[in-house]
């Protein structure tokens, strides 16, 4: 994986506490958001899309065990994701939900929130760290392609999904 192309003295990994979570659901709103039109999904049609979700969200999945991970800067948060072992796979950790806020874009903070979450996995003893994307959207994916993933899932159905998901993977 690229190092991340943020400078020294710059915005930071941290932990987000509860009390953030109200700017968290924000970050996850608007990166979220801003894609949903793309590839046809609704609050109808895909409920579950963090782009619709309401405040009882995050701590549900941080409830579940995973850990919200996220990039800050100027005492504003840029960016998160949630990062933590698979419940069905060994030795694998699932990313879920990389948000980085769209005017915070092309800026590394995505692959800092990416290689927080590998060093944490690898730390935790596991060998893959995987995420499902939506197979349509090819910048994405490449993108996903640059920082080492590999596709090991192509164009997923799932029932009452409008997109495929493509399962990629990184090895630690």
């Amino acid at each position: 994986m690229s190092a991340a192309r943020v400078r020294p003295g710059g915005p930071s990994v941290i932990d987000i506490p509860s009390a953030r979570f109200p700017e968290c659901l924000d970050v996850l709103h608007a990166a979220f958001g801003a894609e949903v039109a793309d590839y046809g999904i609704t609050a109808e049609n895909t409920p579950s899309n963090p782009a619709f979700w309401d405040a009882s969200v995050i701590p549900s999945l941080v409830g579940r065990g995973f850990e919200l991970i996220g990039v800050e800067g100027d005492g504003r948060l840029l960016g998160c994701v949630f990062a933590g072992a698979s419940r069905r796979r060994p030795g694998v950790w699932e990313l879920r939900h990389l948000a980085v806020a769209p005017a915070g874009r092309h800026r590394g903070y995505g692959e800092l929130l990416v290689a927080e979450s590998a060093r944490r996995a690898r730390a935790a003893g596991a060998q893959t760290l995987r995420i499902g994307i939506v197979a349509e959207n090819l910048r994405l994916a490449h993108w996903y392609a640059r920082l080492g993933f590999v596709t090991t899932e192509s164009r997923r159905q799932y029932a009452g999904l409008p997109f495929t998901v493509d399962h990629l993977e990184l090895t630690l």
